[in-house]
């Protein structure tokens, strides 16, 4: 019965569906706001900008991650921008309730301005930029010139620039990513990702000198911590990788 009642709460949260927007008191925006104070903390000295977020494969809760930080970024009067650079699978049109459409491709092969690419929602309270048109040449378009400038433009207008992007160990599209972004953090997902598989892509980071400043543990299931809170989704966090992958992994 549990594990129904369970299942039918995690179907309704769709990507468009900011859960720290409609519930502001709850276990789960209160880890999210823990995660806020730790970011506050690693970066004392704003040296962090554009954060990327990847995991060690899909379905681990990044984009859902992103897009309640981007939403609690914003409500501190944080100018913040949601940056979707999974180009094989985006999601953060979906967030934004939009079309795919004059994204981050097209403006980097100038079929549009970043200024008119940029979609602003006031009532999420942060911008986003689409991925745009499919691309084939995914690599080339991330080690592009036109990349870094496009990342070094959104700096001048941005407090935070959050960039969902695709797990490690499909694709090694997050390791270009992290040389246009000044930080990463790893999402492992409690009920999902084997120990082993997160070590692996962590690995996989380290030996690239990407500069990982975190972990989060997506989709705990909070039913069984102290709080007794009833909702069968959540976020813990935890600061340092080891940490997390070894209290909160599953072989």
């Amino acid at each position: 019965m549990l594990k129904n009642k369970k299942l039918s709460v995690q179907n309704k949260l769709e990507y468009d569906y900011i859960y720290t927007k409609e519930n502001p008191i709850s276990f789960i925006t209160e880890a999210h706001q823990k995660f806020l104070v730790n970011l506050e903390f690693i970066n004392v000295d704003k040296a962090y900008k554009s954060i990327q977020i990847t995991s060690s494969l899909s379905s681990e809760g990044k984009s859902t991650f992103l897009s309640n930080v981007a939403y609690l970024l914003g409500q501190k009067g944080l100018k913040v921008i949601l940056v979707d650079l999974d180009l094989r699978k985006p999601k953060v049109h979906r967030i934004i309730n939009k079309a795919n459409e004059d994204g981050i491709t097209d403006v980097l092969t100038e079929k549009i301005s970043l200024e008119k690419a940029i979609k602003k929602d006031t009532k999420l309270g942060f911008d986003a930029l689409v991925s745009g048109e499919k691309a084939s040449a995914v690599v080339n378009l991330l080690q592009s010139n036109k990349m870094k400038t496009l990342f070094s433009d959104l700096k001048k207008l941005y407090d935070y620039i959050l960039v969902d992007s695709p797990p490690v160990i499909n694709v090694s599209d997050a390791l270009y990513i992290a040389q246009i972004t000044d930080a990463t953090v790893f999402a492992i997902s409690q009920q999902e990702t084997k120990r082993s598989v997160a070590k692996e892509a962590i690995n996989l980071l380290k030996q690239s000198n990407v500069n990982l400043i975190g972990a989060v543990a997506t989709q705990v299931d909070i039913r069984k911590n102290a709080y007794g809170y009833g909702y069968g989704y959540g976020y813990g966090y935890g600061y340092g990788y080891d940490y997390t992958y070894e209290q909160n992994g599953n072989d």
